[in-house]
């Protein structure tokens, strides 16, 4: 059966299974999978997308031309992507086909491939070839089956990097003299066994225990009751707040830790603890029996015990490096790995390559938990004590903050990724207080690990959100996560509930919480800095913004493995590219705890980076200038969110380059500034940037998007709804895909 074919078997969901859903194709004029964005903001001449949280600011884009009118026969409550429960090897091959369209007329691709000699009629000639076997499926890993771990992790975008890094592959096996020393460049970016990277942690004797289960369900606890117990032992976190909520606890205890992330060393005080250490270092420090930290920050000595929390994380696109770092190199007698049952058969199968075995403890959630029957209608009003309202943006957030606050008279704390970790717990404790006079809490997907809440239910308002790229479902894992903090053992609650603000959503909603999350296939890698440095030299001349994509393109990975999202590290690079860097300090910067979309964080970045380039003394009060004026809105609010990362990352720099930002203890006063003002910017119960009815507005774009009618909505017919906008790509991609149904 052809690739366009197979598409009349896909039957009712046929349209769940076009990868072209919510994007124009490509033009050959055109970047290589960009696609567009969905939440257009009318009357902006700036831009076209609401600015908020840390991973969220998105760029301008061209303003949208005149939407197609809404066929009938289609609902208007499609998403980008099918769930990951609809995506199978007829919408992999539907995918590929379309991708492999794209590929064969992208500049952008071209431009890739020129980087390393090929010329054009060389790329047409083999690109075609290229195509044609990976249609035939002469190309195992673009066979449909073996495409699905990458379109539920990654989307469009990784998808296209994929087929541009398997084309290198068809070329080194079939045109070898394509591209020039192309043998030795597949050799030195060979990452196809990273069990070989740790020869020390290959001569300990390691067992790996794994504790899995649902949200809940005391696994991490129990891990950290063995370390506790251990002579010595370190807990790796996902989070900063996690990582310092443990050390808190074992100090609170009376067993000396010490607290290691990016941006934080603390030393325990012994003389208080009155506890000997358990020993010093050449330098006369003394040496802590136990070490809570980040997963990115583990130190590389012995221990008794290790506890590494949600491993499942190992094959996140943009961190699941760290994870699969940690499992590979931790020199420990007893590693306990913390997280869901889908990530046994790719821990089992690493371990395998590593001569160990694997013992798994399986766990149940302590506690009852249940979907509701009934939303909250779309009122606000019906808000309860004891609710997280979950929302996926900034802007969402304060508006649902105010909205139920004007409808029921309950003070909403708020929690959000780009508010500082120390913030977080603050709302959060103000929450759990049954005192404090916080009693609902408006959250974002960073209540789903990491912050121990007392919810009685939890309130989704939507069920999918923007990635980055697109509007995505939220995972089956996301889901369960967040709403499995609903009803926390312990926590005075007998069971916890989940529904929605919207009665469309509920059988959604139903529907994921009782699956279970696919099971991994691939963990996360980062080309160790030793393997880039030998990459440049073999191109003295170019950038290392450009370097870091062509080591993208041709770099040998095995089926276990994958490389991790680059992205971010090459807009760093794109930042900093000009200052003149050593190809050292450069890989230093760009694995630095920011992101480029903050344009406040930007520029402090290029501050910084110049002076380590010019080999200069960076003072705190050079790089950080905090506004003189309190916030008074969300927008000025959120430069103070930027300003603190900012710090952080300044704080982060103190540890990688000591000579040259040598004002630890002044950046900590600055972020203690900044934080006091952030937590007096989330109590402003007006701002001159909230919309006058916005319960009016948000939940009359749930309700177009289910498909209910209003007198308000009907009011405003005339004008086009952001939803309407928002659905502009997707409408003609579906139009498009409906005639290739019928043809075929």
């Amino acid at each position: 059966m052809s690739e366009i074919g197979c598409l009349s078997a896909l039957g009712s969901r046929a349209y769940h299974a076009s990868p072209t859903c919510c994007r124009e194709k490509s033009k050959t004029n055109k970047p290589f999978a960009k696609q567009p964005g969905f939440r257009p903001v009318p009357g902006s001449d700036k831009r076209y997308f609401e600015e908020e949280n840390d991973n969220q600011a998105r760029s301008a884009m061209p303003k949208p031309s005149k939407w197609p009118s809404i066929l009938p026969t289609f609902k208007p409550d499609l998403v980008a992507v099918p769930l990951e429960s609809d995506i199978d090897e007829a919408y992999a091959r539907t995918a590929r086909a379309e991708r492999l369209e794209q590929f064969l007329t992208s500049d952008q691709v071209f431009h890739r491939c020129a980087c390393f000699g090929i010329d054009r009629n060389q790329f047409d000639t083999w690109s075609a070839k290229f195509v044609a076997a990976a249609s035939k499926n002469k190309i195992e890993r673009l066979k449909p089956a073996n495409l699905l771990s990458l379109l539920m992790r990654g989307g469009m975008e990784t998808f296209d990097d994929f087929i541009v890094n398997q084309f290198f592959a068809y070329l080194a096996k079939e045109a070898p003299d394509v591209v020039k020393n192309t043998k030795f460049l597949r050799e030195i970016t060979d990452l196809r066994f990273p069990n070989e990277w740790s020869p020390d942690a290959r001569k300990v004797q390691r067992r790996i225990i794994m504790h899995v289960g649902p949200t809940n369900s005391g696994k991490t606890h129990n891990a950290l009751q063995r370390m506790r117990a251990a002579k010595s032992g370190i807990y790796c976190s996902p989070l900063r707040l996690l990582a310092h909520e443990v050390y808190s606890r074992l100090i609170a205890d009376g067993i000396p830790c010490v607290l290691i992330t990016g941006e934080d060393r603390r030393m325990p005080d012994f003389a208080e603890l009155g506890i000997e250490p358990s020993g010093y270092t050449v330098t006369g420090r003394p040496i802590s029996k136990m070490v809570s930290c980040t997963v990115e920050m583990a130190p590389n000595v012995h221990y008794h015990v290790a506890v590494i929390d949600e491993i499942q994380m190992i094959a996140d696109r943009s961190r699941g490096w760290a994870w699969t770092y940690a499992l590979l190199n931790l020199r420990a007698d007893e590693i306990h790995l913390c997280g869901e049952p889908s990530a046994v058969p790719l821990v089992k199968r690493i371990c395998a390559s590593l001569d160990e075995e694997v013992e798994v403890h399986e766990y149940s959630r302590l506690g009852k938990l249940e979907v509701s029957p009934d939303s909250l209608e779309g009122k606000w009003s019906n808000v309860q004590k004891g609710d997280c309202v979950v929302a996926f943006s900034r802007k969402d957030i304060f508006d649902i903050k105010a909205s139920i606050e004007e409808a029921t008279g309950l003070r909403c704390a708020v929690i959000y990724g780009g508010l500082p970790p120390e913030t977080r717990a603050e709302q959060a404790r103000l929450f759990n207080d049954p005192d404090s006079g916080y009693d609902v809490l408006v959250a974002s997907d960073a209540v789903g690990m990491g912050i121990n809440l007392t919810i009685n239910r939890v309130v989704f308002t939507t069920l999918s959100k923007w990635d980055g790229n697109m509007i995505r479902p939220i995972s089956v894992s996301q889901t369960r996560q967040i709403g499995g903090r609903a009803g926390r053992h312990n926590s005075g609650v007998d069971g916890g509930q989940v529904t929605t603000l919207v009665a469309s959503d509920i059988q959604n909603l139903d529907k994921v919480m009782g699956l279970q999350p696919h099971q991994l296939r691939v963990a996360g890698l980062k080309p160790p800095a030793e393997v880039i440095e030998v990459f440049s030299r073999q191109f003295p001349k170019v950038p290392f913004s450009q370097l870091w994509s062509m080591f993208r393109d041709i770099a040998n990975v095995s089926d276990d493995y994958f490389l991790c999202n680059f992205r971010d590290q090459e807009a760093i690079a794109t930042s900093i590219g000009h200052l003149g860097l050593s190809i050292k300090d450069m890989y230093q910067f760009i694995y630095a705890p920011i992101n480029c979309r903050d344009e406040i964080v930007k520029d402090c970045l290029v501050v910084c980076a110049t002076a380590v380039a010019r080999k200069v003394e960076c003072k705190a009060a050079s790089a950080i200038r905090l506004p003189r004026t309190k916030p008074k809105s969300r927008k000025q609010l959120l430069a103070f969110e930027q300003w603190h990362r900012a710090i952080t990352m300044y704080l982060w720099l103190t540890f990688h380059f000591p000579e040259t930002f040598t004002q630890y203890d002044e950046a900590l006063l600055l972020k203690a500034q900044c934080e006091d003002i952030i937590k007096a910017g989330l109590l402003l119960s007006d701002s001159p940037d909230k919309p006058k009815h916005p319960s009016a507005s948000f939940v009359d774009k749930l309700n177009a998007k289910s498909g209910s009618t209003s007198e308000s909505a009907e009011a405003k017919s005339e004008e086009p709804s952001k939803y309407i906008m928002e659905l502009e790509a997707k409408l003609e991609a579906l139009n498009r895909f409906r005639k290739m149904i019928e043809v075929s």
